[in-house]
């Protein structure tokens, strides 16, 4: 009975805290992020972040010499305003940037780009497709057969999409990056194997070295993940999506996929660089600056730091 009673009383804190978090201390983070402008944090922001980050991770950060790899994370969203960061966060520009470093021939094929839902050509589009924006994360339509689409539907997810600044309506207003990208609508050619989405290839580089890859299973239905070392190595690492369980075949053109990650992250300190498989031919994903926004902690939590020390961190972190 006692048991039973916590139980319910640590239930009813953590929708509480959910609540607070939701209604009262994002928004007040987030109207913080605005007057701050394009100006790296201050003290009162980076006190406020450092609370999310505690929250998360269970550890009060060092966000002005962070050693661990989440806190570097966030001390990449909350002091460094790179304009390339914007660059390689907005989903079609950063493919004029691919294109670049490693030729057309990744980039998954662009079949209409717009300003608004109304405009999208239904008629000229395959049954098949990908709607996105341009802007943010998660802003993503799978369409599997256009004949059960509701347009209705789309065109308002859309135009709320639109409607949104990624970086100053998400959390706590930090991912800086996609701040200034001006929203666009992409649809992109549907990828598939086997009938399904293909797997997910998500490259940890650092210094322009690949050193971890994170491989994402069935991501639309029973989600699952495995972390490896670059030379294909499972790892005893969770981070919070259940662990994929069977045989990890290694890609035939995997030292390719890893010539294309090194190349599209030099430049960087750290970039994630993720590809796609797709019987043989490899497919550029997108770059991602900030992995899971830091909000992802390592299970156990020794990988956190060990991802940490691959990182080292140029001197604009200040």
């Amino acid at each position: 009975m006692i048991f039973e009673l916590v139980r319910i009383m640590l239930v009813v804190l953590g929708k509480l805290l959910t609540l607070i978090s939701v209604e009262v201390y994002w928004p007040l983070c987030r109207l913080y992020a605005r007057i701050l402008g394009d100006k790296p944090s201050d003290g009162i922001y980076r006190f406020l972040c450092s609370l999310q980050f505690s929250m998360i991770h269970r550890f009060w950060p060092n966000f002005k010499k962070p050693s661990s790899f989440n806190e570097k994370i966030w001390a990449r969203m909350l002091y460094v305003r790179d304009p390339m960061l914007t660059l390689i966060s907005d989903k079609l520009k950063v493919r004029e940037y691919v294109t670049k470093k490693v030729g057309d021939e990744v980039l998954i094929p662009l079949l209409w780009v717009g300003l608004s839902p109304k405009d999208i050509p239904y008629d000229n589009l395959p049954s098949r497709f990908v709607i996105k924006t341009n802007h943010g994360c998660g802003y993503n339509i799978i369409v599997k057969d256009k004949k059960h689409l509701n347009k209705k539907i789309v065109e308002q997810l859309i135009t709320n999409w639109l409607s949104k600044n990624f970086c100053l309506t998400t959390y706590t207003g930090s991912a800086w990056g996609y701040k200034n990208i001006e929203p666009m609508i992409m649809i992109e050619e549907f990828l598939e194997e086997n009938g399904k989405p293909p797997l997910d290839y998500k490259f940890f580089c650092f210094s322009g070295r690949v050193e971890y890859l994170q491989i994402n299973f069935d991501r639309f239905g029973d989600a699952s993940e495995r972390i490896l070392d670059r030379h294909f190595n499972v790892l005893d690492v969770y981070t919070g999506v259940r662990l994929y369980d069977g045989p990890i075949k290694r890609p035939e053109n995997y030292d390719e996929m890893i010539r294309v990650a090194e190349t599209l992250s030099a430049g960087f300190d750290f970039i994630r660089v993720d590809l796609y498989n797709v019987n043989g031919k490899i497919y550029f994903g997108e770059l991602t600056c900030y992995p899971a926004g830091g909000l992802v902690a390592f299970v156990p939590r020794k990988w956190d730091f060990i991802f940490g020390e691959k990182w080292i961190l140029e001197n604009k972190y200040k």
